[in-house]
Parts: structure tokens; C-alpha cells; sequence
């Protein structure tokens, strides 16, 4: 998502490229453990619950920082219709490559989504303070973390939602029908409300309301990955299952 260089808020891109790092890592272990079958430490395993903290909160910072950063893009409805396209070109991609690893609405087609809505309503948003936006958006968030998995929490209670079947189009909300797979899902409930969250943000950061030393971070090489991350994203995962044929 690109910046106008001179209001480059490196930081941004120091944290994007952090998490994409971890992104990256992460899929190597998966790989790893379930496509190869590589022993891998239990602690260090996708999918065990100390790992998928860690693993979810740098996710939360990639989807608020992309929020931050769509605040700056120059056309949000124009590079998030682009997104999405490539998200359903990875989801033909894998299922005639590595059906066994179908992605349908992964990272890239929800950032797509994200974009699109969040230029479409910008009028009405522009007219929320930034902070009753973040306030709203962090609560719905907290309401609606569990959506897709079928449960949504209200006052220290989680109510399950059933499971709806002969839906099977609604996926990219959240709803999913019991024949519905995906191994890289990321529906717009919950994490456009990350989104928005950090779109909220964008609005003190560009205006430099925040403390001095957030703007004279300098990214380096980290910074590099950041400003590129979406295209990291897509090709980094087909590049990884070509050099582990090649070793193994």
C-alpha cells in the first residue's frame, strides 16, 4: 500500500516487515510438520495454543498497520479491487497445483475486501472522531473474534452460533457451511474490524499527533520487506514449497 514518500511514517514499515518475517517463519514450520513431516519441538508447532498467540498477534499488527497504511494509498478502491483479484488467482492456483492446501479467502482476498469497503464508506467514516472509530472497532473486535469459528461474546459469555448448512457462499463473512475448507482463511468478520481499528489510527499518525520519536524511527532492511509485503505474501509460500522439493 503505497505512501506519498514524504509522509513515510517508517515505523509502519518496520512493523509490517517484522510481521511479515514472522509470517514467513511460520509457514516454514508448518510446511515443515505437515506437508513434509519434519519433527518439529512441540512449542514451535502451528497449531499449538502458546504458538497461535504469538501467531495471531502479529497477524492483529499486520491487518492494523495495513489499516494505518490504506489511509495513505492514493486509490484504497482501486489496489484493494486488485487484491482481491489476486486472492481468487492464488485460490486457482492451489486448488489445480496443491489441492491439499486449497486457500480460498486467505490474507490477501481479506485485505482486498478490507480495502474495498473501507473506501467505499470513507464518507460516512470521515464523520466519526478517530476516537470513537478505534473505540467501536476494538470492541467489535472483541465482540466478534470467534465469529467464523462459530461463536460471538457478550459480557464474559460466549454464545455459540450453529453451524448453517446449503450456505456455502457466505464464506466470505464469516459463515461457513460444513463442507467449506480453506487452509489459509481470514473472513472480513472479525478481522476487518482490525482493519478499521488501524485505520482509525491513520488519522493521528498522518496529522503527527503522536510523540516525536514515533516519526524518527528509521526502518532499514526490515523496512524493505514492510513496503513490500503484500507481494511477499503472495509469493513467499509457492517459492518455500519449491526449495523444500528441491532439498527433500
Amino acid at each position: 500500500m503505497d505512501t506519498k514518500k514524504r509522509e513515510r511514517v517508517e515505523i509502519l514499515d518496520l512493523l509490517r516487515g517484522i510481521a511479515m518475517i514472522l509470517v514467513i517463519m511460520y509457514h516454514i514450520l508448518y510446511d515443515l510438520k505437515f506437508i513434509y513431516g519434519k519433527d518439529i519441538p512441540s512449542f514451535l508447532t502451528p497449531g499449538n495454543h502458546g504458538f497461535e498467540i504469538f501467531h495471531t498477534g502479529f497477524l492483529w499488527v499486520l491487518f492494523a498497520v495495513s489499516g494505518i497504511c490504506a489511509g495513505y494509498s492514493r486509490n484504497s478502491l482501486k489496489r484493494g479491487a486488485l487484491l482481491y483479484i489476486l486472492g481468487w488467482g492464488i485460490t486457482a492456483a492451489t486448488s489445480i497445483f496443491m489441492p491439499s492446501e486449497l486457500i480460498v479467502f486467505g490474507v490477501i482476498s481479506c485485505f482486498g475486501a478490507c480495502m474495498v469497503i473501507t473506501a467505499l464508506i470513507k464518507p460516512f467514516l470521515d464523520k466519526i472522531p478517530w476516537q470513537g472509530l478505534l473505540a467501536f472497532a476494538l470492541v467489535m473486535w472483541i465482540v466478534f473474534r470467534n465469529f467464523h469459528r462459530g461463536s460471538i461474546w457478550l459480557i464474559f459469555t460466549e454464545i455459540n452460533i450453529p453451524r448453517l448448512t446449503g450456505l456455502d457462499y457466505l464464506y466470505p463473512i464469516g459463515i461457513r457451511s460444513d463442507t467449506f475448507r480453506s487452509a489459509d482463511y481470514f473472513p472480513i468478520i472479525p478481522y476487518y474490524f482490525m482493519f478499521l481499528a488501524g485505520n482509525a489510527l491513520y488519522r493521528p499518525i498522518s496529522e503527527h499527533k503522536l510523540p516525536g520519536w514515533f516519526y524518527r524511527i528509521r526502518s532499514g532492511a526490515v523496512g524493505f520487506i514492510g513496503r513490500h509485503s503484500l507481494i511477499i505474501y503472495a509469493v513467499h509460500q509457492p517459492l518455500l514449497l519449491i526449495l523444500f522439493e528441491l532439498v527433500f
